[in-house]
């Protein structure tokens, strides 16, 4: 790769509803910290395939405060994270990392903005292309990755090129929205236009003075949060308060598609979306038969499937061009082809009042996780907790439930109102309802209890904060 003038930074989008890989991602653990392929997980090999061109200390993930104190935890607490109260699509991300990081660093970035969730295989290619890109940006372009397209796919949007001459990068004509099979046909037949794969390059000044020029909503916000941290306050304090003000709209709608800067870099690199279970399939090892197996599967006489088992097994027998995804929780089973179709089911369970959408059994939280056992009756629920060492609950009470803890391992710290005591394994405690109380874990080994809750409301927004470790609301 060439070297080039400008400090890098790399601002990874982060956020996503946890839809199109149901029932393995869900709204608080979406795809991009799920391991799919290999040892890492997406976001995990979005950052590692930056090296050595782009060092971590100069990556940041933009993504939801929820997500951030919540299961994603582990993931994203020793990265540079800019947190987003509320989902307002790619422009208003992508603004408030411009804005900040220029600030920040009293400079002029080049910033290279990735989506969180994208398969990338060849590397060497990906950053011979990020060369290209960087060079256009230095010289006032905002550059988009066009991605080769392989087949007249309907589900990516395309962007067609005026791809006349030698050059690294061409002008962009126009960007066209998902198509039909024959749009998509003749768009191939024609030459020229590509899949739009959502990475950019462009330098922190440029794309901030096409948002001036082309997205009026949005400056003027920007533009207030941006004095207010500008004047000493809190930058992650402004965001917090100040961008549910900014409008929801996507960067191309904002910027890509108005302006007269945008060019497009072809590119050529084992690039995957990972936007459905056929895509998972398509990017994942294969045996002999064309089966896609993984967890604890056997597979007899099956072809060209995807089967893949979380917690139990998974015994399947004579079929052909499936998928089958098993969690604690939900079973998805589909015919190739047609896992697109996921979004309707996550939809019914959504209307019907169930959380298997957002959650599943065993919920990861800052301190550990837990484990909802039995919560199908009405009036009480049952859950196994872990408490890793040197980790603590918020100080809590509840309006609507009591709770009852037995220790089955280590020794739990609790305190119970004005009370501090120790509980031991095979020992028990009771909290009343509305009583503040916290459960800690001072031991070298996990903490696991269960828990028994009682009470006419057991959602686990019934939770008033008075103190947190990990920067989890207490208001």
């Amino acid at each position: 790769m060439k070297e080039n003038s400008s400090h890098v930074i790399a601002v990874i989008l982060a956020g996503g509803s946890g839809t199109r890989l149901w029932p393995l991602s869900r709204q608080q653990l979406p795809k991009q910290f799920l391991n799919l392929k290999g040892d890492e997980t997406l976001l995990g090999g979005t950052i590692s395939r930056l090296h050595p061109l782009i060092s971590e200390e100069d990556v940041w993930v933009v993504t939801s405060e929820a997500l951030a104190n919540g299961e994603a935890y582990a993931a994203l607490s020793e990265l540079n994270t800019i947190l987003e109260p509320v989902g307002r699509n790619t422009a208003p991300a992508i603004a408030v990392a411009a804005a900040l990081l220029m600030d920040r660093s009293d400079s002029d970035p080049v910033m290279l903005v990735l989506p969180a969730d994208h398969l990338i295989q060849d590397v060497e290619r990906f950053h011979d292309c990020l060369s290209r890109a960087m060079d256009a940006a230095e010289k006032g372009s905002l550059v988009t990755f066009g991605i080769e397209p392989t087949r007249p796919d309907t589900g990516f949007g395309y962007i067609q090129a005026d791809r006349v001459g030698e050059a690294d990068a061409f002008p962009v004509i126009r960007f066209a929205e998902k198509p039909d099979l024959e749009t998509a046909e003749s768009f191939l037949a024609e030459g020229g236009y590509y899949w739009n794969s959502g990475m950019f390059v462009w330098k922190a000044s440029t794309i901030l003075a096409e948002m001036k020029l082309h997205m009026p909503d949005l400056w003027p916000v920007l533009e207030t949060m941006r004095a207010k941290w500008q004047e000493g306050e809190p930058w992650q304090e402004v965001i917090r308060h100040g961008f549910t003000d900014m409008p929801s709209i996507s960067i191309d709608y904002g910027v890509m598609e108005k302006s007269d800067r945008v060019v497009l870099v072809p590119c050529d690199i084992g690039w995957s979306d990972v936007g459905s279970w056929d895509a998972v399939y398509d990017i994942s090892d294969h045996d002999e038969n064309g089966n896609a197996l993984a967890g604890d599967v056997l597979s007899f006489d099956c072809k060209n499937s995807l089967i893949r088992s979380e917690s139990k097994l998974l015994a399947a027998v004579d079929l052909e061009d499936v998928i089958i995804v098993e969690t604690p929780d939900a079973i998805l089973l589909s015919r190739r082809g047609e896992s697109q179709r996921v979004r309707e089911i996550v939809d019914v369970i959504k209307a019907r009042g169930s959380r298997e959408h957002i959650e599943h059994r065993t919920v990861l939280r800052p301190w550990g996780s837990y484990t909802v056992l039995e919560d199908r009756v009405s009036g009480y629920k049952l859950k196994r907790i872990e408490v890793n060492p040197g980790s603590s609950l918020s100080l809590q009470s509840h309006k609507h439930r009591s709770e009852h803890w037995v220790v089955v391992s280590g020794t739990a710290t609790v305190t119970r109102g004005e009370e501090v005591f120790t509980v031991s394994m095979n020992e028990s405690t009771f909290i009343p309802i509305g009583t503040k109380h916290r459960l800690a874990n001072h031991g070298e080994a996990a903490l696991q209890i269960v828990e028994v809750q009682v009470g006419d409301y057991l959602g686990e927004d019934d939770i008033e904060r008075f103190d947190d470790s990990y920067g989890r609301s207490c208001e």
